[in-house]
């Protein structure tokens, strides 16, 4: 009989809860709760209900939890006046950080005022599995999980390196590997000096990798050392780089022993399961991301909601949205992540809304879907969301917005504070309107805060009302807007760009349309160039095959951008039909200052400004088209508060 009545009261139950101190033998009740965020799934599966409610505290997420179209219409929220949070990582008992009494270790730091410092924490007693290996990162590399990473309280701690912030050079290549050309030949293994002699300390390191820019200031990379030479400190790496390696190029070691000298820093013996650091004073807790696939994955599912939750220290990303209808991620603060925050992939308008994201390794938001072929949109979004430090492992080419697919859309959203890209497309139709741009390309040249390149069918995406400021990187070719390599169909309507290196380039693409622009204060308006023509004329074969990839020529395609159906046969390397119309340029340059006579003689200009006085822009009346109280996250239902 009470069999019996348990059935009917989880068949009846609306709402499901998940308590820290709970258990997953209890049915879920608000007084007897499950322990574990999957276990409520299974209840709330059975009982048909439409709320899992999480209460504060730390919920350690062993598996992926796993979503489908039977948890459709399902809501998995904090309770209220709570902040519960994810996370796929263990905690590291304080009483497990003990000093390092090992003299083999110790007599191994470089720095000997820092060996008293040490401690070590034995990883043996607290895992069931083995570390994840080392393994490379950066620009040629595909995004994966991040490794093994500590975690001191709110913020990452630093894997031994040196030097401690920065970087170093390359003193003279010995032999700079197979470059970008000679990818074919047998390999050659990059070896050079440093600036210094510092290597000549690490020819005990078994396990050393070297992060740098060692060609271009674009392209990132981690890469292995094989050997140092013992006598000169001469270095030599496992494997050529995709470019080559090049004199004076910048990079630091990390991942040894011999530089564990300050706090904050630590080190991760995989062979022992041993972490030896040097702790920050007054830290509470210490965490070890051990998951390597996100945390929540839902797929095929419809209106699903994740509200208010906390969803970070991970290895992987945190949450996954495939193949989804109305799946909307509210409210969430996404940090502390080795990989990415989100990733959307096709499916109709799921989105991530009011959101925090910092702290990432790879990026923030991977937002793709709809149907290219037949200009089908899907509408996912990332709208009113604050994001900020996500390239802290792979400092190129990792977005906090990578949109892909058609008709995606990034709307009121502050972007801060990178090394790279904010914002990187390719695909059709997108929206990326009133969002915020500031203090992006911090780190790298030849970049865009807002990006896309080499695609003449990557049209119809229009760039409207956001404000850049304050973006500047190696002061080379970094612009707010970049249309690189012959991208083409794109519009750019009333953007107001301040204090940014350059305002746009347009790399020799055709029918692009830059209209209302204001740019104040930057060293340069626009660079407008006919590359496809000269250096770049390379790239046709790629063109081609994107060209050929699509149906372009078909009533679908040839209606919406007109400019496809005849490209070939009307000079398809050069610049044609590109517009630009009532921008204002202020205290930045001329309209031609950097202008190619092949652009110019084919593109309209049309009431354009140059003002060089001192006096303010605004006073200008007309020539922003938004407020700026317009642009950036915003207060609403979802965000409470601004961060």
């Amino acid at each position: 009989m009470l069999s019996a009545l348990c059935l009917v009261a989880v068949s009846a139950q609306s709402e499901i809860f998940v308590a820290v101190n709970g258990s997953d033998s209890n049915q879920g009740t608000s007084i007897r709760p499950v322990r574990s965020l999957s276990r409520a799934v299974k209840l709330a599966r059975k009982a048909q209900s439409h709320f899992i409610t999480i209460r504060k505290g730390e919920h350690q997420i062993v598996e992926t939890v796993q979503l489908n179209n039977q948890d459709s219409g399902l809501t998995i929220r904090a309770e209220k006046g709570s902040r519960p949070i994810l996370t796929g990582c263990v905690k590291i008992p304080i009483e497990l950080v003990v000093p390092c009494t090992s003299a083999a270790i110790l007599d191994r730091i470089i720095e000997k005022p820092s060996r008293a410092q040490v401690k070590q924490i034995d990883l043996s007693q607290l895992l069931k599995t083995s570390l994840a290996p080392t393994a490379p990162y950066g620009f040629t590399v595909p995004i994966s999980a991040g490794p093994n990473e500590l975690f001191a309280d709110q913020a990452p701690m630093t894997v031994s390196r040196w030097p401690n912030s920065g970087f170093t050079k390359i003193g003279k290549v010995i032999e700079p590997g197979n470059g970008e050309k000679e990818r074919a030949m047998p390999p050659r293994k990059p070896m050079f000096g440093g600036a210094t002699d510092r290597a000549k300390l690490w020819t005990k390191a078994s396990d050393l990798w070297l992060f740098g820019y060692w060609k271009f200031d674009w392209a990132d990379e981690s890469m292995k050392v094989d050997s140092i030479e013992a006598a000169s400190g001469q270095i030599t790496l496992a494997k050529p780089h995709s470019y080559g390696v090049q004199n004076g190029a910048e990079f630091f070691a990390e991942n040894l022993i011999e530089e564990l000298d300050q706090p904050g820093e630590y080190f991760i013996d995989r062979k022992t399961s041993i972490i030896y650091l040097i702790p920050l004073q007054a830290t509470r807790n210490l965490r070890l991301t051990v998951l390597d696939k996100p945390i929540i994955s839902i797929k095929g599912a419809s209106n699903v909601t994740i509200q208010g939750l906390d969803v970070a220290f991970s290895r992987g990303d945190t949450l996954q949205i495939l193949d989804s209808l109305h799946v909307t991620v509210s409210g969430c603060q996404i940090y502390n992540l080795g990989e990415r925050g989100a990733t959307i992939e096709a499916g109709y308008k799921n989105g991530i809304k009011g959101c925090n994201i910092w702290n990432t390794g790879e990026g923030g938001v991977a937002l793709g879907g709809g149907d290219r072929r037949n200009l089908l949109p899907s509408y996912n979004y990332v709208e009113n969301c604050d994001i900020h430090h996500f390239q802290r492992r792979t400092q190129t080419y990792r977005p906090a917005v990578n949109i892909t697919g058609v008709g995606n859309q990034v709307t009121q959203c502050s972007i801060h504070d990178s090394p790279h890209s904010a914002i990187i497309f390719s695909g059709n139709d997108h929206k990326i309107d009133y969002n915020k741009f500031y203090r992006t390309l911090g780190k790298t040249g030849d970049g865009g805060v807002v990006y896309t390149g080499r695609d003449w069918t990557s049209r119809g995406t229009e760039i409207n009302y956001n404000h850049f400021y304050d973006n500047v990187g190696m002061s080379k070719w970094e612009p707010a807007i970049y249309f690189d390599d012959l991208a083409s169909g794109l519009r750019a309507t009333g953007n107001l760009i301040e204090r940014c290196h350059w305002g746009f380039l347009i790399g020799g693409g055709r029918d692009n349309i830059l209209t209302d622009n204001v740019i104040v204060d930057c060293k340069l308006g626009f660079d407008c160039d006919a590359r496809g023509l000269g250096w770049a004329a390379s790239s046709k074969p790629t063109m081609m095959e994107r060209l050929n990839a699509v149906p372009y020529r078909d009533d679908l395609w040839s209606g919406r951008y007109p400019g496809l159906y005849s490209i070939l046969d009307n000079q398809p390397m050069a610049p044609m039909g590109n517009v630009m119309k009532r921008n204002f340029l202020i205290r930045s340059g001329k309209l031609f200052d950097r202008t190619e006579e092949a652009y110019k003689k084919t593109a309209l200009y049309l009431g354009n400004v140059e003002i060089n006085d001192k006096g303010s822009w605004q006073s200008l009346s007309g020539t922003l088209k938004f407020s700026l109280d317009q642009v950036g996250v915003r207060k609403d239902a979802v965000r409470k508060t601004l961060p």
